[in-house]
This record gives C-alpha cells, structure tokens and sequence, in this order.
C-alpha cells in the first residue's frame, strides 16, 4: 500500500496521496486549486540502524585501543573516569594514537 507525494506547479503544495494498490490510479489535479499541473516527487524516508550495525561500522581496532588504554591505567584507578574522557575520532581535537590527558 504506497503512500506518494505529488508536487502542483501552479499552487506549489505537496501532497500525499496513498494508493490502495500499485496499480490503483494516480490522482489527476491538485485537492487544493484543482490544477492538472501535477507531478510526483520523491518522498524523504528514514533509515534505522541496529545497533549491531553501528558496530559493525566502528573503526575495527578501536575495541584494541580501548583495551591499550585502559591497560596503561593504574590497577586502582577508577575506570569510568577514563572513559568518560573518550571521544569519538571525528570529533577529536587533536589526530593520532588515542591518548588521555588529565
């Protein structure tokens, strides 16, 4: 069961129109000015990702350097502190090896 969208040339407003089947028929003017002038257009969708798939996409050494990094901690150090400090690479503001400054 589609739902289109449908743009008028002349008034400019979108609709939607949903079709009962694929092979139901396309409206023929617009609901709001009654024009012909109408063409369909590409509707915006939304893409959710699982959370298996988000990481799947992480950097595939990252789980080694978080070990690294957490092994180079003191054994008495409180570890949530250390990963509160983690951010991801694309918003570091210094490249490279991952470090932690205090």
């Amino acid at each position: 069961m589609p739902l289109y969208e449908y743009r008028c040339q002349d008034c400019e407003v979108t609709t939607s129109a949903y079709l009962r089947s694929y092979d139901a028929p396309e409206p023929t003017a617009c609901r709001y000015c009654g024009s012909s002038g109408i063409s369909r257009v590409m509707s915006s969708f939304a893409y959710l990702k699982s959370e298996s798939d988000k990481m799947n996409q992480l950097d595939p050494k990252y789980g080694k350097m978080v070990d690294d990094a957490m092994s180079k901690a003191p054994s008495d150090t409180y570890v949530e502190h250390y990963l509160d400090k983690m951010v991801p690479f694309s918003v570091a503001k210094e490249k490279g090896e991952p470090y932690f400054k205090e």
